[in-house]
């Protein structure tokens, strides 16, 4: 290779690495809160400050939009003497720490991809006197209410925290516990370091200092999207938690909605149940993105426009869709990667009129096209399809539940032929021997010595006794020896004596 070649490869490499550096130090190093000032906001003769950039962090957990923040002694401080009039879109992406938004009385533009998967968010506050914008329990719309800009995607934890917070147990929400624990400690210091090293290594989830002082304070903790740890009981020394999960969130959009905007419910995946009211006219690209709960929507009659990617990965969408006439367009990949079985009731009597973009419904991988959806149908011929799967589906719930709990049944009456059968094992190898071992003892000892001894046993007993009595008769011998041994100098005495007098 020639020495110039070289050198163009080095330099580039030089500068492609530079390049790098220098882009992951930008992206590292960029303030928390960004914000421009602008003259007139998108023409609008607005001016004032657009909120236009957050990198968020574990410290911070709630945002408050309304004036622009400046840095000032390490600290981001709140100029209050200017307002924030617009948050631009992508302001917040993907965000993993920042679980409420409050939106403050001056802000007059909210871009509906202001707030995209803010995947810790419970809940966006309105200002009352905010004169464009409102929310109604944490979901963000329109003052007008007729558009829904942003459905929060853990609303489901905002719901089981004001439940247990009102009732002290949750009302609004299914939740399915899982498993409950006690901790012990001597002090709140240990109680946490006990609970943290039971969480991970039970369930490998982190369980920060900060989660635990709310279990305590507000009696639930969310680590995860739809995972809570409930305490429920405390004591000096004690916690009794309980693990649980989110699994049955619904909603219904309030009515005299005439548009959802796009990214509204993006990846809701606890979400099962989705109410539209007849007032829609419109679904935003992208609005139901990866939906996955959700089994089926009712499309309203007022509806005549979805959006790019409306529906896409909605996996469990197992129910027949009816698209009713009034619809004008079907964005590309409407319902994509959807089920590939998914069948489709259309209105129309003929895909002329409709504006159908590419792929637009959901089809398997191996295929070219999809089956031809069903056109110039009725919305009853729909529900008596989809209450055919309905009757399927609970039948084999039912069989499923009845499966379930015949087994608990076999289950627990194998435990008690378990436990029965182990009582009898414990008779058979040691009470009953004991108690035949004692009787037989008892018999040989006070009537028959060898009472159901074997003829090997008899035999020994035989010989046991004939030693007994070998021993004993030498003792006797030996007694007698004794006694002669002293009696013979008595003797020779009287023998001496009658020798004298003779």
């Amino acid at each position: 290779m020639k020495t110039k070649q070289k050198i163009i490869i080095v330099f580039l490499l030089v500068l492609f690495i530079g390049a790098s550096v220098f882009m992951s130090f930008n992206m590292i190093s960029r303030p928390t809160y960004e914000f421009t000032y602008t003259d007139n906001y998108k023409d609008t003769g607005k001016s004032g400050y657009v909120f236009d950039g957050f990198n968020g962090n574990g410290s911070t957990s709630e945002i408050h939009i309304g004036h622009p923040y400046s840095k000032s002694g390490g600290n981001w401080v709140e100029d209050k003497s200017a307002d924030v009039i617009a948050v631009d879109n992508y302001t917040l992406v993907s965000d993993e720490y920042v679980k409420y938004i409050y939106i403050g009385p001056g802000v007059e533009y909210i871009d509906e991809q202001a707030f995209v998967y803010c995947k810790q968010l419970r809940a966006v506050y309105v200002d009352d006197a905010n004169p464009n914008y409102c929310d109604v329990d944490g979901v963000l719309y329109t003052k007008d209410m007729k558009t829904i800009i942003l459905y929060p995607i853990c609303r489901c934890t905002q719901l089981v925290y004001d439940d247990i917070a009102e009732y002290g147990e949750v009302k609004n929400i299914g939740l399915d516990f899982k498993e409950s624990f006690e901790i012990t400690g001597k002090d709140d210091d240990e109680l946490f370091t006990s609970l943290h090293k039971q969480i991970r290594d039970t369930n490998g989830d982190d369980f920060t200092r900060e989660l635990f002082d709310e279990l305590l304070e507000r009696k639930v903790a969310a680590p995860y999207i739809g995972t809570y740890y409930v305490l429920k009981e405390k004591t000096e020394n004690s916690l009794k938690v309980e693990k649980a999960w989110s699994c049955d969130e619904k909603y219904t959009i309030e009515n005299g909605v005439e548009r959802i905007a796009g990214n509204c419910f993006y990846k809701c995946d606890r979400l099962v149940e989705i109410n539209i009211p007849d007032t829609v006219k419109e679904i935003g690209n992208m609005a139901f993105f990866k939906c996955y709960g959700t089994s089926l929507l009712r499309l309203p009659d007022s509806l005549e426009y979805i959006g790019n990617d409306a529906f896409s990965y909605c996996e469990n969408m197992k129910y027949a869709v009816y698209i009713p006439k009034s619809v004008t367009h079907i964005g590309h990949h409407a319902f994509y990667k959807c089920r590939n079985d998914l069948v489709y009731y259309m209105g129309a009597e003929s895909e002329d009129g409709i504006e159908l973009g590419g792929r637009w419904q959901a089809r398997s991988d191996n295929r070219f096209d999809a089956d031809p959806p069903l056109w110039g149908m009725s919305r009853d011929e729909c529900d008596k399809y989809n209450q055919k799967l309905y009757d399927e589906d609970a039948k084999a719930a039912a069989e499923a539940e009845k499966n379930a709990q015949q087994n608990d049944n076999n289950s627990n009456s194998s435990k008690g032929e378990v436990n029965t059968l182990f009582i009898k094992l414990i008779m058979i190898f040691f009470f009953i021997p004991g108690f035949i071992y004692i009787g037989v003892q008892v018999i040989r000892a006070l009537f028959k010595e060898d009472f159901l001894m074997t003829a090997r046993g008899k035999k020994k007993l035989e010989k046991l006794k004939e030693e007994k009595e070998r021993i004993h008769q030498s003792y006797i011998e030996a007694g007698r020896g004794g006694e002669g041994e002293e009696a013979e100098p008595g003797g020779n005495e009287e023998e001496s004596g009658k020798g004298g007098d003779e």
